[in-house]
């Protein structure tokens, strides 16, 4: 077992790419083998320097030079949402683990003037009884939907102003935001939480 564990939390965007220092050690970079395990799937999801992962996880790869041991992947998807083990071992000694959690945020590309629905992941698409709140999220700080509401100055004397954020946006029965005439102030974070404990965020981009 591994004597050394660190605890990282790790947030990216659908569609990133990622990398992760694993280990920064003198050993020759030949003696060492990586080991990377999703622990909340109890899978391995590859080997290094074994190259015969499976293809679904071809994405994830390891680097190593100058001492230092990277984990990489490329097109960060939600179904990578989870948490990990990126254990080294020198031959039978285990060196170091880095235990992350890895939470993949959506994002969402409509055009203007469009309606738009931004699921809430954490809440099925069947009508459910839990609470569903959605806020604006600004940096650290976060609105709730129904008082967000920035000045919305138009670009020219010609163009109308819009009704402000939450005059346009319904929430539906199963948990998802409805956003009708989007505009480009509404290119946001938005975060859904279900009963005040599991969340999800999601990023609107108009296209």
């Amino acid at each position: 077992r591994c004597k050394q564990v660190h605890h990282l939390s790790i947030n990216c965007v659908q569609g990133d790419n990622m990398s992760i220092s694993c280990l920064t050690a003198t050993h020759p970079r030949q003696s060492l083998t990586v080991k990377l395990h999703k622990t909340n799937q109890d899978k391995d999801i590859l080997m290094y320097p074994d190259i015969s992962p499976a293809s679904e996880h071809q994405r994830w790869s390891v680097r190593k030079y100058a001492g230092n041991v990277t984990l990489h992947v490329k097109d960060v998807r939600l179904s990578d949402d989870g948490l990990y083990d990126c254990q080294v071992y020198k031959d039978q000694d285990c060196l170091n683990v880095i235990r992350f959690n890895l939470k993949v945020k959506d994002t969402v590309h409509p055009t203007p003037g469009s309606s738009v629905l931004l699921p809430c992941s954490e809440h099925p698409l069947q009508n459910r009884t839990e609470q569903v709140t959605w806020k604006v999220v600004n940096g650290r700080q976060s609105t709730d939907i129904s008082q967000y509401a920035p000045l919305n100055k138009p670009s020219s004397s010609t163009e109308k102003l819009l009704k402000p954020l939450y005059e346009r946006v319904r929430q539906l029965a199963n948990g998802s935001l409805l956003i009708s005439d989007v505009v480009q102030d509404d290119e946001l974070w938005y975060r859904c939480s279900v009963n005040e404990k599991t969340c999800y965020d999601v990023k609107l981009l108009l296209k």
